[in-house]
């Protein structure tokens, strides 16, 4: 039960974290820069915990190095889904992206469960669990319908849309990914927070890289932030990376405990929750937008979808 409440909690606060995120780059003008900072922020957290309560920082280089490379991978993931989202969003507006982010979540939870890929428990997939997460996919799909609120129905999408629904997909591939790695990194070392600590590292550097080839090949410092960016007493802003600490640190405990196609699931029920929380009380000033029955009738197939799937 703890590893379920853990999971719907780090999938309420991607949405969060996701809106603050949003603002930070508005004022540094520049969202990978915002997403640069909100790794550093994490792993300076994560830092700080184990100073304070496991005696220091202890990366087991003896263990990892015997290790296949893509138990490093976990920060990674974190890069691609963070430039895939980018790429994908403005082409296929918010409804369309985040339905094929979580059919590429989905997909690739029930996967790795059923081989055991990254050292993973084999979790056979069964009828109910395919019944289970076909419910939190319609789910997903009626509460974004619901929650359009007059969205245009993006007449962008001509040449090459399926290029864009295929890189929306990829990045739900990556979330699930993400959670698979570092729940077997976790394993290995035997500790969540270094597990998650590692996995911020490189979810910084990833993001750096990608920065500096902008800078050099795109146009210069144009193509990554403008002049003027404006963060004079919003330190708040800065709280993105906490809650990334907390999705990722949570994570890879629950993936340790529960597999990953669950813990996608998970994130999945608690992140549309979070949403629609986030639009009812117009978070950081965001458009409001009612809940609505449809929205209700939504969270509940999903919570059927979640039985279906633990239970059955």
């Amino acid at each position: 039960m703890f590893s379920i409440i853990l999971g719907l909690i780090c999938g309420v606060g991607m949405p969060m974290q996701t809106s603050i995120n949003t603002k930070l780059g508005e004022n540094l003008k520049s969202t990978y820069l915002s997403s640069a900072t909100t790794f550093l922020v994490g792993a300076v957290g994560a830092s700080i915990i184990m100073m304070l309560f496991m005696g220091g920082i202890h990366i087991p280089f003896d263990i990892l190095i015997k290790e296949p490379l893509w138990i490093w991978t976990g920060g990674l993931c974190g890069t691609f889904i963070v430039i895939l989202s980018i790429t994908s969003l403005p082409k296929l507006g918010s409804i369309e992206t985040m339905v094929m982010l979580v059919l590429g979540q989905i997909i690739i939870g029930l996967a790795v469960d059923n081989f055991g890929w990254f050292y993973q428990e084999v979790i056979h997939l069964t009828l109910w669990r395919f019944l289970g997460s076909a419910l939190v996919l319609g789910g997903t799909v009626m509460v974004s319908l619901a929650n359009r609120n007059g969205e245009a129905r993006t007449e962008k999408k001509t040449g090459g849309i399926w290029f864009y629904r295929f890189t929306a997909l990829a990045a739900g591939v990556f979330c699930g990914l993400q959670i698979a790695v570092n729940g077997a990194l976790g394993n290995v070392i035997g500790d969540s927070f270094t597990a998650t600590l590692i996995s911020m590292v490189f979810g910084f550097m990833g993001v750096v890289v990608v920065i500096c080839i902008l800078y050099i090949f795109k146009g210069g410092r144009s193509a990554v932030f403008v002049e003027g960016p404006d963060i004079k007493g919003k330190w708040w802003m800065f709280t993105g990376g906490l809650f990334s600490l907390l999705i990722v640190g949570g994570n890879v405990v629950i993936a340790r405990v529960i597999g990953t196609g669950l813990s996608v699931i998970l994130n999945v029920v608690g992140q549309t929750f979070g949403g629609i929380v986030i639009d009812a009380v117009g978070f950081l000033g965001i458009e409001k937008k009612p809940v609505t029955m449809a929205k209700v009738a939504g969270v509940l197939i999903m919570i059927v979808g979640i039985v279906l799937v633990t239970f059955l």
